[in-house]
């Protein structure tokens, strides 16, 4: 349900933009093939240009915070991009201030940070923040108390010590450190932010904090450890606090649409004692970092009164810091002993990797005790001891201007990125099947699917398929649609995409098949297939991501929006505009910022919540050629109704949102009017109704389809896939020009799927008459043309009739292939002289009609397909009677030769049945169907 306590967020539609202009443009990896040729891709990576002199290091969040040794964004972005595909996992077990997780969250990809620094993972956390209303409000709480105290400053220094003693951290030689003004001030700052609920805003808050700290202590600077006196004035640490939390909060804004759907896990700990509890044995897909250098920095003594004012302890830190300069004086340790604990790393890494997979470490020299160590080298030996692959070392210069601000670091003029990869020895791996019950043809479906993506013909172990193959290539499991969970001998198990598409983060074992996950469920449409046997079908065909499919008969959209969460490009065509509506606000709506579409739907909630008693009598929204129907259809407040949500509708969204609301109202159009809801015919209700609860109804329409909208939000990140937004139009499939006008062009097209209208099996015109009159003013006289004109229809005009009929007679082939044209004069000779109703004396010519038209429209399949691509139409054989005998009409044989006829060769015919719905007339659907697979 959708939260009307909620304060509208006062902001404008740009502060939705991402604002990434200064990001440097990746290729990006997109096939697990391009993941196995490990020379190639080194070659490829040491071709690169590494020291980003020109670029912009401190795009978005980066900067929001001060870091020693932290590495430029670009360096992980690079390695993200060449080694790792959408949707991997990518560690970062040094990650510092979260630049790798931050680049690999942009990048499409999940992310796990670790750190021993808790201040590291403060900064991390709000780089990646996605704020929503209520943060926003305490955020300003915070900034209100705090404006409140800097009017009236009643509260001397004394007296804040006093009121917060108790928030102010034990710091040995405290006065040396902090003024009482200093210390007092922060105790009220840290007074108010524990007073927040909000997980989020408290993160913000305390950074903002950090970043203030040093400024207001006798500290001398961010990278000197000495105190030196400062005059520190009343309100001071305050001011400078709020100044510090404005461009913090104006950062994150901006910043939020780059990652707003990203996974990422922020552990505080020491990398060296995880365990396959917090890290999964073979669970990363890349391990991209910067380790902590030889001797070199002490994160602990720069973050030293940071860690205590946020209630650390700085002295924990110390003791497992790798690499601390003043460890190694302690400790008098040495080389020896920094590369023993690198050593540890590596075999944590050996032991979370992937087979195949690599490991990017970014990494420079060390000295100790005046002698200079080769870091990289020393590594790679390490790694190569351990089972590690080493690819080799690219090195990369540090330019002035990029290098750290501990003078330690600032001799370093260059550094190494060492590639490692784990060898990739064969994995065996169980598929498990969905919890619900698969058809027979499911089962054989889900095998295909499995042998053409992975290259494998599985072992069946019971319910469940059993492969071998390069773990990388298993990858691609991620993709199935009949499998659920991916499991590894290890006990590593991982759900595929369509799991969380179906059931989101939490997998319920649910006994029933979901065919209305995303936005799939939007609108009740008859005569669509199901959703699993497009992907199916999709899988199958084993087109890359990317590709161009095409459906030309696109009715609500299924096969559109299967290519959009597959990472396809799509087209799709239909003659009925209110099924292109549907369809395209079921693949449009998923592009619309969710802080866009919260608003909105907020806004319209409250309209219709306090619409008026009683409504005003008007119909403005409704064509004035379709009021009379619109009477005769619906009862007086339900007409009042409707023309509320309508005018609401328009007044607060637009573009795919506005269709996306439209939609939701027509779904509940048939229930709130004098329509017999589970009619196909026109026919009204026995008993009338004398108003509808239109409101009650769209409210909870709406309600449903905003938490679909919100699961698919929260695995949106989980995706395999880069989402490519579909193409719709309204439009004659018999014609070229819809296509043309989409983009399309000659030999553009590398699969055409779809599900054509069966010849007279469904009156879609009629069904949608309502919607067709309230949304687009078509009354009964508009729609008529529109009916008799669609593929399929059972309408025909007298001169149509006769004149199909004539030719029949006279042995005409109506320009079909001799079998078709054999079949229908055979037909239309036993009609005739048959006594039967004019329906069936009809169908000759409906049926010779139907596929004249589908002739049409293969013609254009045919010009707009590559050269080997595939063809993929499911249908169906139908049926007519003559004096109690059964004629089936060979709908599949017809289509198939029609297309053999163009050139379109059969590759195979895949029997397929459908479930059927609980409707009047449900006698005549048809229920066996086939997939004709042909290939140019």
């Amino acid at each position: 349900m959708i939260n009307t306590n909620v304060i509208p967020l006062q902001i404008g539609l740009d502060q939705y933009t991402q604002h990434d202009d200064d990001i440097a443009p990746f290729k990006d990896v997109v096939q697990p093939e391009d993941l196995i040729d490990s020379k190639r891709a080194f070659n490829e990576l040491s071709s690169l240009d590494w020291s980003f002199e020109n670029e912009n290091t401190s795009f978005l969040t980066h900067d929001i915070h001060t870091y020693p040794a932290k590495f430029i964004p670009q360096i992980p972005a690079q390695l993200i991009s060449r080694l790792s595909m959408h949707g991997d996992l990518i560690l970062d077990p040094f990650g510092g201030s979260g630049t790798t997780a931050f680049e690999a969250v942009r990048l499409g990809r999940r992310a796990t940070s670790i750190d021993a620094n808790p201040i590291a993972t403060l900064i991390a956390k709000v780089k990646t923040l996605k704020l929503d209303a209520r943060d926003l409000v305490e955020l300003h709480q915070i900034e209100s108390s705090l404006k409140k105290y800097l009017c009236g400053q009643d509260s001397s220094p004394e007296k804040l010590l006093e009121q917060y003693s108790d928030l102010i951290p034990d710091i040995p030689n405290r006065t040396k450190w902090f003024s009482d003004i200093s210390c007092g001030e922060l105790a009220q700052i840290k007074y108010y932010i524990n007073q927040m609920g909000s997980e989020n805003a408290k993160n913000v808050a305390n950074l903002a904090l950090s970043k203030i700290i040093i400024n207001v202590s006798f500290q001398d600077s961010e990278t000197r450890y000495v105190s030196k006196m400062k005059n520190v004035k009343i309100g001071e640490p305050t001011t400078r606090y709020l100044s510090a939390l404005k461009p913090l909060l104006e950062k994150i804004r901006k910043t939020e649409s780059s990652l707003r759907y990203g996974v990422v896990n922020f552990i505080t700990a020491n990398t060296l004692m995880l365990s396959s509890k917090e890290i999964p044995d073979e669970s990363i897909d890349l391990i991209v970092t910067s380790p902590p250098y030889g001797n070199a920095y002490d994160y602990h003594l720069y973050h030293r009164f940071r860690l205590l004012w946020l209630g650390y302890n700085p002295d924990t830190l110390r003791k497992i810091e790798i690499g601390s300069h003043l460890r190694h004086q302690h400790e008098k340790n040495g080389f020896d002993v920094y590369l023993g604990e690198m050593s540890q790393f590596l075999m944590l890494a050996f032991r979370v990797l992937k087979p195949g997979r690599y490991a990017a470490i970014v990494i420079g020299d060390s000295i100790y005790a005046g002698a200079h160590y080769n870091t990289a080298d020393s590594l790679a030996r390490e790694a190569d001891g351990i089972g590690f692959h080493v690819l080799g070392n690219i090195p990369r210069s540090i330019h002035s201007t990029k290098r750290s601000v501990i003078q330690a670091g600032r001799r370093a003029t260059d550094e190494k990125i060492l590639i490692l990869q784990k060898p990739p020895v064969n994995q065996t791996v169980t598929l498990q099947s969905p919890p619900y019950n698969l058809k027979a043809y499911e089962r054989s479906l889900r095998i295909r699917e499995v042998t053409s993506l992975i290259g494998v013909i599985p072992l069946s172990k019971g319910d469940h398929l059993e492969v071998d193959a390069d773990p990388r290539i298993l990858t691609k499991a991620r993709r199935l649609t009949f499998t659920h969970s991916i499991s590894y001998k290890n006990g590593f198990s991982e759900s595929t995409w369509q799991a969380k598409l179906e059931n989101g983060l939490v997998i319920v074992e649910s006994l029933r098949k979901e065919p209305k996950y995303v936005t799939h469920g939007i609108h009740p449409y008859k005569g669509k297939f199901y959703p699993q046997l497009a992907k199916a079908l999709i899988n199958i065909s084993g087109i890359k991501e990317g590709a161009t499919v095409l459906d030309p008969f696109c009715g609500s959209g299924t096969t559109l929006l299967e290519c959009y969460l597959n990472g396809l490009r799509s087209y799709g065509c239909d003659m009925n505009p209110l099924a292109a509506k549907i369809a395209s606000a079921k693949t449009g709506i998923l592009n619309v910022d969710p802080d866009i579409l919260a608003h909105q739907a907020r806004e319209l909630r409250k309209q219709i919540q306090h619409a008026p008693k009683p409504l005003p009598s008007v119909r403005d929204q409704f064509s004035t050629e379709a009021i009379t129907e619109i009477e005769n259809w619906f009862a007086e407040p339900a007409i009042l109704k409707i023309n509320w949500i309508l005018k609401s509708i328009r007044s607060v969204s637009f573009g795919s949102s506005r269709d996306f609301f439209e939609v939701i109202l027509s779904s509940i159009i048939r229930d709130v009017s004098q329509q017999e809801p589970r009619d196909l015919r026109i026919r009204k209700r026995k008993d009338p109704l004398s108003d509808a609860d239109v409101f009650g109804l769209f409210i909870a329409a709406l309600d449903a389809q905003y938490e679909r909208l919100q699961k698919f939000w929260s695995i949106r990140g989980y995706s395999p896939y880069n989402f490519i937004p579909a193409h719709v139009c309204s439009g004659d499939s018999r014609k070229i020009e819809p296509f043309t006008t989409m983009g399309l062009s000659r030999s553009s097209v590398d699969l055409i799927l779809t599900s054509p209208p069966y010849a007279t099996a469904l009156p879609y015109i009629d069904t949608d008459r309502l919607s067709l009159l309230v949304l687009y003013g078509m009354n009964s006289s508009d729609r008529r043309p529109l009916e008799h004109n669609l593929i399929g229809s059972r309408e025909i005009t007298n001169k149509q009739k006769q004149e199909i009929e004539h030719k029949l007679e006279v042995k005409d082939s109506v320009g079909l292939p001799a079998p078709i044209s054999d079949f229908l004069v055979n037909l239309q000779d036993l009609m005739i002289t048959s006594d039967v109703g004019f329906r069936r004396k009809n169908v000759p010519s409906l049926l010779s009609r139907f596929f004249i038209d589908m002739k049409s429209v293969l013609s254009n399949c045919y010009y707009l397909l590559k050269d080997g691509g595939e063809a993929m139409i499911v249908i169906g054989d139908n049926t007519t009677s003559n004096n109690g005998n059964t004629i089936r009409i060979p709908t599949t044989d017809f289509i198939e030769i029609i297309g053999n006829d163009f050139g379109l060769e059969t590759m195979e015919r895949i029997p397929i049945t459908v479930t059927t719905e609980n409707m009047i007339h449900i006698k005549n659907a048809i229920t066996k169907n086939l997939v004709i697979r042909m290939k140019k």
